[in-house]
C-alpha cells in the first residue's frame, strides 16, 4: 500500500505529463486550411452567340443589316450575310429554312399567299425609296404626259417597273405610246446605253441610277418620281423571318432590337454607312454619297403598300390571283413593337 506521501508524488508527476502533453498539441501546425481559390467553382464560359443567318442582296439599302454585327453582339447574337441577286431567291432561302431572316420585296407578301406559304411572316420593314426613273440628260421631260414617245428601259418583272406602271397610269400615261423596252437589272448596259443615246431613261436601282447623275449624263426628272402615288407609295424592302426562329421569340425579339439599333445609327451616320457599302457594292464613295440621298431606312412596315400593289398581282404575274385580302395575314407587328416599344399604329407606315 503506498503511503499517503508516495501518492501525492506521483499526482504532481502526473500532473506535469499532462500539461506536456498539451503544451505540445497547442504548439503543434494546424491542418491546412483549403484555399479561397480552390473554394471557388470554376468561371463558366460565356454561352457561344446564336447564329442569325441572313439571306440579301449587295446593295446599299441592305448595307446596314452586312454591317450590324457590332450592334447583334449586344445581343448575344452573331449574324452571317448569304448574298442573293432576286427576292425570288431570298424567299427560297427563308421558304427552305436555310435561313432565318430573308429581304422581300412589298409585293412579296401576296406571292406568299397566293403560294400558299405558311412558314414566313414579315416582321419588319427595312427601306423605302431608292428605286426610281432616270432620264439623259439633254431630253426634256417636264411632266408625266411627256415619257409618251420615249425610249425608257424597264427590267422586266421588278418591282420598280411594278411601281413605274401604276403611277404612269395614275397620273395619265398612255403607256401604249410610250417605248418601254426590256432591260437587264445589272445596270451596265443599261448606263452605258443612257449615255449612247439608246436610252432616253431607265428603271432601275441605286447605284446604278445614281451613277448616272454623278458621271453627269443622267438627272432624276422632279415631275415623275415613281414613288410618289399615295395609293402605292414609296415602299421597297421589307424583312421576313422563318416561323421556325421566330418559336425562340426573345431571339427574333433581340434580333429586332439591334437591327433597329444598327439603322438608327447609320441612317445618322452616312459615312459609316458608306464605309459598309463600299465593301457590300464596291460602288465609288460619290456615287454612294448621292444614292444614300434617296434612301430612307425605316423599319416601319408599309401595309397598304402592300395591300394595294397585290390587287395588281396577276396583270403583273407575280401572283395568279388577286391575293390583297391575305396580305395582313403575313405581316405580324408584335415582334417589332416588343422590340420597340411603339403601337403597330406607330409602326405602320403610310403612304405618302
Amino acid at each position: 500500500m503506498l503511503s499517503a506521501r508516495r501518492l501525492a508524488s506521483l499526482a504532481i508527476v502526473l500532473g506535469v505529463l499532462a500539461a506536456s502533453a498539451g503544451c505540445a498539441a497547442s504548439t503543434a501546425a494546424p491542418a491546412p486550411a483549403q484555399s479561397a481559390a480552390a473554394s471557388k467553382p470554376a468561371a463558366q464560359a460565356p454561352p457561344e452567340p446564336k447564329l442569325v443567318r441572313i439571306t440579301m442582296a449587295r446593295s446599299i439599302g441592305a448595307s446596314v443589316l452586312w454591317g450590324m454585327d457590332q450592334f447583334a453582339a449586344k445581343y448575344g447574337l452573331k449574324t452571317e450575310g448569304i448574298a442573293a441577286a432576286t427576292n425570288a431567291d431570298q424567299q427560297r432561302n427563308v421558304q427552305s429554312g436555310q435561313v432565318e431572316i430573308a429581304t422581300l420585296g412589298h409585293h412579296s407578301p401576296a406571292m406568299l399567299a397566293d403560294q400558299g406559304v405558311d412558314n414566313v411572316k414579315i416582321i419588319s420593314g427595312q427601306y423605302t425609296d431608292g428605286q426610281n426613273l432616270i432620264m439623259r440628260k439633254g431630253v426634256d421631260l417636264p411632266s408625266w404626259k411627256a415619257l409618251e414617245g420615249k425610249k425608257i428601259g424597264r427590267p422586266p418583272g421588278t418591282y420598280v417597273g411594278i411601281l413605274f406602271t401604276l403611277a404612269a397610269r395614275d397620273n395619265g400615261v398612255d403607256l401604249s405610246r410610250v417605248n418601254i423596252l426590256d432591260t437587264t437589272a445589272s445596270g451596265t448596259t443599261e448606263l452605258q446605253a443612257l449615255k449612247n443615246g439608246d436610252l432616253d431613261g431607265f428603271l432601275m436601282w441605286g447605284p446604278a441610277i445614281d451613277t448616272a447623275v454623278v458621271e453627269g449624263y443622267g438627272y432624276y426628272p422632279p415631275c415623275c418620281d415613281i414613288g410618289s402615288t399615295k395609293e402605292y407609295g414609296n415602299g421597297n424592302q421589307v424583312l421576313a423571318a422563318n416561323t421556325d426562329f421566330l418559336r425562340d421569340r426573345q431571339t427574333a425579339v433581340n434580333f429586332l432590337k439591334a437591327y433597329v439599333e444598327a439603322a438608327d445609327y447609320y441612317g445618322k451616320n452616312p459615312d459609316k454607312w458608306m464605309d459598309v457599302a463600299v465593301q457590300v457594292t464596291g460602288a465609288d464613295r460619290a456615287v454612294l454619297a448621292e444614292a444614300i440621298k434617296h434612301i430612307t431606312l425605316d423599319y416601319r412596315i408599309d401595309v397598304s403598300t402592300a395591300v394595294n400593289v397585290a390587287k395588281y398581282g396577276a396583270e403583273f404575274g407575280f401572283t395568279k390571283a388577286d391575293q390583297s385580302a391575305k396580305v395582313p395575314e403575313y405581316i405580324d407587328f408584335s415582334y417589332l413593337s416588343e422590340a420597340t416599344g411603339q403601337s403597330v399604329d406607330q409602326l405602320t407606315h403610310r403612304a405618302q
